[in-house]
Parts: C-alpha cells; structure tokens; sequence
C-alpha cells in the first residue's frame, strides 16, 4: 500500500486554524475522488455538557462540517479512534484539535508520544490524513506545573507530528505561512 499524505495546520485559538484545514481537506477530498472522510474530534462530550460556550464552539465547528462525514469521538482513545477509522475504511482523515487530546494525557507523556507514534503510522495508510494542532507557549515560561507540564507534551506532540508531515501550515489571524 502506499504511504497517505499528511498535512498539518498549527496555531492558537482563533487563529483560523480549523477553517483553513477544513477547506483544503474538502479541496483535497474532491481532487482525490475520496468518498469517505471521517472527522476525528477530540473534546470530550461530557465536556461540553457541563460547559455551555464550548458546547457552543462544538455546534459551530459541527454545522462548518459537510453532514456526510462520519464523526468519531476520540476522548482518551486516540490510536482506538485511528483503528475504528480504519475498520470503517474511511479514506480520509481529519483531527482537529490534538491539543485537547494532550489534555488528557498529561499523567503519562511517554505514553502519549508512543500513541501519537502509532496513530501516525496507522494514518498513512490512508490516502489523506490533516491534524489540525494547538500552538501554546508562545510567551514565557508558565507559572504552575500543570501549564508547564501541558505546554511541553503538546509542544512534544506537535514536533513529532509536524516531523513525519508531509506539509506543515502555521495560521495566525486567519493567514497560512507553509512551513513545510
């Protein structure tokens, strides 16, 4: 089998990051004849049920989505998700927000960048795989220990994935850089 193509968009909050991901995933999808995306979200659903603006942003980012899209929840689970994703036989791969999958991880880091590892390596068997990463930490040094123990496994996560990526896009303000 051939090796899939992975793409990578990288900012803050509200840096547009999502949006430009999603239209060159649905370019991508098109140009490539794919038939079966799936969308991998990472917030937990019991989040969003205790917290009504991001239950909000849920919605948002849920009605920017074409209702074809299989929609896998990946909560704790992310190399589970990737597998469900490939049972299914989904074709093309979408994750956004790794960032609050790191959230969850923060007790065994090495852990994670194993899973990251062999989520990565199951995703390029699929013609398209986007990650869509959270960019933190562009400031100082935090000042608690859970910030700074979040900041270094996702700033970990995301140099593993920008590293086997094909393409990596930085978007600030709406705007794409191609670092990659």
């Amino acid at each position: 089998m051939s090796q899939g193509k992975l793409v990578v968009y990288l900012g803050g909050i509200r840096s547009g990051k999502s949006q430009a991901a999603q239209k060159a995933f649905e370019e991508a999808i098109r140009a490539q004849g794919l038939k079966a995306p799936a969308y991998l979200g990472t917030l937990l659903t019991e989040a969003s049920e205790a917290d009504v603006e991001l239950a909000e942003r849920l919605t948002e980012h849920r009605n920017q989505r074409p209702e074809a899209w299989a929609t896998v929840d990946v909560g704790h689970d992310l190399l589970g998700a990737g597998k469900a994703c490939f049972e299914a036989k989904h074709d093309a791969w979408f994750l956004d927000g790794l960032g609050a999958w790191a959230a969850l991880q923060l007790i065994q880091p090495q852990a994670a960048m194993a899973v990251l590892g062999g989520y990565l390596t199951l995703g390029r068997q699929v013609p398209l795989h986007v990650l869509v990463l959270d960019e933190v930490g562009q400031g100082g040094i935090a000042g608690d220990p859970v910030s700074r123990a979040f900041a270094d496994l996702n700033g970990s996560l995301n140099q593993a994935a920008c590293r086997e990526a094909d393409e990596v896009y930085s978007v600030q303000a709406g705007l794409l850089l191609r670092l990659k």
